[in-house]
């Protein structure tokens, strides 16, 4: 006898998204963590009484699955603040604009603009569920992304103002990055100015009560008795009438389909037996989480907006790479987020805990005022010591990976199918991507039964 029709392992987005529409068509499910809670990379959390989003927290226009699903839900959004000055940083020189695109040499500015352009045209060709199948996706996935804008960003300004935003969107270097991916990434949100625009972009909302709530409330509506905590999975048995899930306690649980919804590089912890086709195996091999650290600063008041800053910085010099106003929705608790990604995030642990709260707090007092320093508490995540996640915010398909094992990425094996919002079709990488893979894997199961 099953214990569930089916069962999900992660109880992220993408896991309890997959959870979520069976439950509400009469299907039983059984979801399996490893964590101590749900939610996997969205993470909320307090901060002396300012609530803080330690995992993904934005979400945009072009992202109709999520609104839906806040609003089934009976959550609601807010919009993240962005009135006033903005800052760049280029070799320790500070500048200040308003818009998306910093101020700089025209000359400068020309280069940027013909690499959005240039991503765009490109990535546009792309069939966004299958980026792999176009013409040119094996020579792409042979470059890096650093190999093909040298060709058209010989300005040093030019590079260090893209890997601000590269360091933040993947959590990697433009050195390290498949061009391929890259491209696939871009397609499936759009364009480039919705990865990197907060007005009209995927940063233009927030969601109250902090982005967890998301999973908390489905997590709800499943039925908290059908989510077990604290049981990672150790293996996955299928054979011709189901699948046989055990977690590292002994546990085991019968169901007829399972989805895996854990960040593809984590799946390769887990023993599957018939063993996985190489394809697949070897996706999960390679892949690696990109680097990424979230530190939020409180403060008495929102000292930067008194001086008619928005929040946001960009560094190309790091190790912070941007910054954001974090402040409640009314705005009466103060609060500021430094995010850290690619190699500076990676190295980040080398530093004591007082090392990497001066260098922080340093930072913003640079960009914002002397009134930085006097903060009423700081904390941070490094994403990449969590255990069950190893890094944030998403996984890298490093050159010569996704134009060859890309077709695995999402197709069944057996009775065991794919989530996670590296395997979405559209918004890749964000909250919408996970709800999208979670609704899909959810319709593979429920049409193949």
């Amino acid at each position: 006898m099953n214990d569930a029709d089916y069962v999900i392992i992660g109880a992220g987005v993408a896991g309890l998204s997959a959870a979520y529409a069976p439950k509400k068509r009469g299907a039983t499910v059984l979801v399996l963590e490893a964590q101590d809670h749900v939610g996997g990379r969205t993470w909320s959390g307090q901060l002396e009484g300012a609530e803080v989003d330690w995992g993904g927290e934005w979400i945009g226009e072009g992202q109709p699955r999520i609104y839906a699903l806040i609003k089934e839900l009976g959550l609601r959004t807010f919009p993240t603040f962005d009135t006033g000055k903005k800052i760049l940083e280029l070799r320790g020189q500070l500048s200040t604009y308003i818009g998306t695109i910093p101020w700089m040499a025209p000359w400068k500015l020309i280069q940027i603009q013909l690499a959005i352009w240039i991503i765009d045209a490109w990535a546009k060709g792309l069939d966004m569920a299958l980026p792999w199948n176009h013409r040119n996706a094996p020579e792409w996935d042979t470059k890096t992304l650093e190999s093909i804008r040298s060709r058209f960003m010989w300005s040093a300004d030019a590079r260090a103002t893209m890997d601000a935003a590269i360091r933040t969107i993947f959590g990697s270097e433009s050195g390290e990055l498949s061009l391929l991916h890259m491209l696939a990434y871009v397609r499936s949100a759009g364009s480039m100015n919705n990865l990197i625009s907060t007005e009209a972009g995927f940063q233009h909302e927030r969601i109250a009560g902090g982005a967890q709530s998301v999973s908390l409330a489905m997590a709800k509506a499943v039925g908290e008795e059908h989510v077990r905590l604290s049981q990672p999975v150790s293996a996955i048995v299928q054979d011709a009438s189901g699948v046989t899930v055990t977690s590292a306690s002994g546990q085991s649980y019968r169901a007829k389909r399972a989805i895996v919804a854990v960040p593809v590089p984590l799946g390769s912890q887990i023993s599957f037996s018939p063993r996985l086709p190489a394809l697949r195996q070897q996706l999960m091999q390679r892949a690696y989480m990109g680097g990424a650290v979230k530190c939020f600063v409180r403060y008495e008041n929102a000292f930067w907006r008194e001086k008619g800053f928005s929040g946001e910085a960009a560094s190309g010099d790091g190790p912070v790479s941007v910054t954001f106003d974090q402040c409640s929705e009314d705005g009466k608790t103060a609060c500021m987020l430094a995010f850290i990604g690619g190699k500076f995030a990676r190295t980040w642990h080398r530093y004591a805990p007082d090392e990497r709260k001066q260098i922080v707090i340093e930072r913003l007092a640079k960009y914002f005022g002397p009134e930085a320093r006097k903060p009423i508490a700081y904390a941070e995540l490094d994403w990449c010591g969590e255990q069950f996640i190893g890094g944030a915010p998403i996984a890298i398909f490093p050159t010569g990976t996704l134009s060859i094992h890309g077709a695995s990425l999402r197709e069944p094996i057996g009775r065991i199918h794919w989530a996670g919002t590296e395997t979405a079709r559209q918004c890749m990488g964000f909250i919408e991507g996970a709800v999208e893979s979670g609704q899909r894997a959810a319709d593979e199961v429920l049409s193949a039964d």
